[in-house]
């Protein structure tokens, strides 16, 4: 059953062990518990053995691609009668009647939200003498699934990233679950690129990603998601860390980034199939702090123009470099439980307020509006901390008669 932790939240994982449990046996089930007469195939609650919890799913900087997001669980084997043992006969979910075992599928939840759903890629035992056990489960999620397929060899037509996107998660040798899937539409427009036999199925969808200059990632509910491009925004935060109201995430750490991680001003794309590179530069930049290039190789566009839109926007982007708050963590336990449903629900490409105040220099206070690119959660019996990673936003804000003027690259029309 779930487990509440001192500062009031209750936590629970779970475990298809692949076999039915909570199966009602004579002799040995109690009217009125848990136990059914047809038990149940989906999950057991392994919670009460659990002692420590770690999620990291994300990205470093917004010009990587995103990789697998893991899970790792510490539990006390000893505790659970070695139920967590794969070399234990005795365990109702010995691995020798189809039970615990790798990719099966792992969810950890804080009350009803999802902090990680995957499959378990690893279970290793280590014993301490003479009689202590622990079991480590290390699970991965959808994009890691991704990786360990490859893509026999065909020739998709001309179409949007986003339909590419769901041509590959549709390919027979993929069969990736209509159902986990949030797939937006994209601006950009894949050419008749031809995939070879063998071609990684995970590098290919990022190269489309690539293309579009947007995110593809597994979000906490394992579901891969399709953002179309990272550009200009009128849109505003959904939650605010930092400041003095009472909806206000409190904020335990902070890191500001003011450096050349993402300082481009030469950007290169070669278009897969192109004859000639796409080049945007600007020679401001160049003389401030010479040439710094980003590029990517066999990005799969369409025309050589659509390669030169992807190079200007990602120079208009990356030309600067921006004093920004990359990093920010905060916990459960600072949180008030009215808070908790907000940050529990924060996720890769939600866009944020963080406000850092300062008692000397000016000035006395920097509200800068980020994304998240990545959530990390560490749960222990003491503490809950959640670090979000972030990157840069490039805010619109609307055009209002008498008070805005022409020629300000911050303000739109909407």
């Amino acid at each position: 059953m779930p487990k509440t932790l001192k500062w009031g939240q209750e936590y629970s994982v779970l475990l298809d062990v692949g076999a039915v449990a909570d199966a009602f046996t004579l002799d040995s089930s109690t009217l009125d518990g848990t136990d059914v007469l047809d038990g149940s195939t989906d999950f057991v609650d392994a919670t009460e053995y659990i002692l420590a919890v770690s999620v990291q799913r994300g990205r470093g900087a917004q010009t990587e691609q995103f990789q697998p997001g893991t899970c790792r669980v510490l539990a006390d084997d000893r505790a659970s009668g070695r139920l967590f043992d794969p070399a234990n006969t005795a365990s109702t979910w010995y691995e020798g009647d189809f039970d615990l075992a790798p990719r099966r599928a792992i969810k950890v939840l804080a009350g009803t939200a999802e902090l990680f759903v995957g499959a378990i890629t690893d279970l290793d035992i280590t014993y301490e003498m003479p009689n202590l056990s622990f079991a480590s489960i290390i699970a991965a999620d959808g994009l890691y699934e991704l990786s360990r397929t490859s893509l026999t060899a065909f020739t998709p037509s001309s179409q949007l990233t986003s339909a590419r996107v769901s041509a590959i998660l549709d390919r027979a040798e993929v069969a990736y679950s209509t159902a986990l899937r949030d797939i937006a539409t994209g601006v950009a427009t894949c050419g008749t690129v031809a995939y070879a036999d063998n071609t990684n199925t995970l590098t290919a969808l990022q190269a489309v990603a690539v293309a579009e200059d947007g995110r593809l990632f597994a979000n906490r509910k394992n579901q891969i998601v399709f953002d179309p491009r990272i550009d200009f925004t009128f849109s505003t935060a959904i939650a605010s860390f930092g400041g003095t109201a009472t909806n206000e995430i409190p904020i335990l750490s902070i890191g500001v980034a003011y450096g050349q991680e993402t300082l481009f001003n030469r950007v290169q794309v070669d278009v897969d199939g192109g004859t000639a590179a796409q080049v945007a530069a600007d020679s401001t930049s160049q003389g401030k702090y010479g040439v710094q290039t980003l590029s990517f190789s066999n990005v799969p566009l369409n025309t050589l123009a659509a390669g030169s839109a992807l190079a200007q926007n990602l120079l208009d982007k990356y030309k600067e470099p921006i004093i920004r708050f990359n990093e920010i963590s905060t916990s459960l336990n600072a949180c008030g439980s009215a808070l908790w449903p907000t940050v529990l629900a924060l996720d890769v490409g939600d866009l944020i307020s963080v406000t850092k105040r300062y008692d000397q220099g000016l000035p006395l206070s920097r509200t800068d509006t980020v994304y998240i690119e990545s959530v990390n959660h560490d749960i222990t019996t003491s503490d809950h901390r959640i670090r979000f990673g972030l990157g840069q936003a490039q805010l619109l804000t609307a055009f209002i008669l008498d008070q805005d003027q022409l020629d300000d690259p911050d303000v739109g029309l909407q």
